[in-house]
C-alpha cells in the first residue's frame, strides 16, 4: 500500500490536473438546455438555438456527483477507491443557458441514444455544438438499465444495472424511448419551432436509433457514431443513414449507410 503521504500526493496532484477542464467549446452562438421528462418514462436533455445569450449555466451532470460517481463505477474507478479522479465533471461548466428564450426559427429534431453505459450528459459539448449550427437535439437517458446512472419517474435511483432486461427487452425499450421522446418533443412549448425528425445514436445508441427509426414514420434520416451493430438485431437501413467509425471501429469493418473514418478518434 502506498504511504499516506503518497496517497495525499496522488490526490493533490490529480486534482490540480483537472483545474478548469473539461473546457466547454466557445459555440459561435447561444445555445439553450432544459431537462425534462417524456411523459412519465424517461429524462431528456434537450439543447437547442437560442435567442438571446445571458442565461445561467445548464449543469453538464444531471445529477452531479451521482454521475460522475456512475461513470466512476462503469471505468473501474469506484472499485479502487479512485472515484474523484472523476469528481470534477460534477461541477463542469456546459456552455448552455439553462431553459433560454429560444431562437425563432425553424430547426430540425435529432434525438439521440447513449451509448452502453453512457447518460444524456455524456456528448454534451458535442450536442451543443450541434444545437449552435442550428438543431434542436433531445438527448435520451435511457431507462433500460445500461445508463451509469439515471433518476426514475417515482424518484428512485437507477443505478448501471445491464441485467435487469435481457438485450432484446433492452433494445426494444430503448426504441420505444427514442419513438416517444420524437413525438413528444412536437408537443412541447420552450422550443424552437421543430422541422423534420431524425435519429442519432453511439454505440449501443446505433442498433437502437436503427430499430426506433423502423418504427417512427417519417423518419427523415440517423446520424451514428461507432454504432454497436453486434449487439442489435439484423436490420435493413430504413432511412438515409450516415455512420462515423473511429479507427477501432474501421478497423472491425464496421460500415452502416455512408460510413467516414475519423482517422485518430477513438
Amino acid at each position: 500500500a502506498l504511504p499516506a503521504a503518497g496517497v495525499a500526493a496522488f490526490r493533490g496532484g490529480a486534482a490540480i490536473a483537472v483545474v478548469g477542464q473539461p473546457r466547454a467549446p466557445s459555440l459561435p452562438r447561444p445555445v439553450g438546455c432544459r431537462v425534462a421528462r417524456v411523459n412519465d418514462g424517461c429524462r431528456v436533455k434537450i439543447f437547442y438555438p437560442a435567442g438571446e445569450s445571458g442565461a445561467p449555466d445548464a449543469p453538464y451532470c444531471l445529477d452531479g456527483r451521482a454521475t460522475s460517481d456512475g461513470m466512476a463505477g462503469l471505468v473501474g474507478f469506484r472499485q479502487l477507491g479512485l472515484s474523484f479522479l472523476l469528481a470534477h465533471l460534477a461541477d463542469a461548466r456546459s456552455g448552455c443557458g439553462l431553459d433560454a428564450q429560444p431562437a425563432a426559427e425553424r430547426c430540425p429534431l435529432l434525438v439521440y441514444s447513449h451509448g452502453f453505459g453512457g447518460n444524456a450528459d455524456m456528448a454534451s459539448y458535442f450536442l451543443s455544438e450541434l444545437a449552435a449550427a442550428g438543431a434542436v437535439v433531445a438527448a435520451v437517458e435511457h431507462t433500460d438499465g445500461t445508463a451509469s446512472n439515471t433518476v426514475l419517474a417515482d424518484g428512485s435511483t437507477l443505478p448501471f444495472s445491464p441485467g435487469r432486461l435481457s438485450r432484446s427487452e433492452q433494445l426494444d425499450r430503448r426504441a420505444a424511448e427514442l419513438v416517444h421522446t420524437a413525438t413528444w418533443a412536437r408537443e412541447q412549448s420552450g422550443l424552437p419551432p421543430l422541422g423534420e425528425t431524425y435519429l442519432g445514436g453511439h454505440s449501443y445508441g446505433g442498433p437502437a436509433a436503427l430499430l426506433a427509426a423502423s418504427r417512427l414514420d417519417p423518419c427523415r434520416g440517423l446520424v451514428l457514431h461507432d454504432p454497436a451493430l453486434g449487439m442489435g438485431r439484423p436490420l435493413p437501413v430504413p432511412a438515409r443513414t450516415v455512420s462515423f467509425t473511429s479507427d477501432e471501429y474501421d478497423a472491425a469493418g464496421v460500415r452502416c449507410g455512408e460510413t467516414y473514418h475519423c482517422r485518430g478518434a477513438f
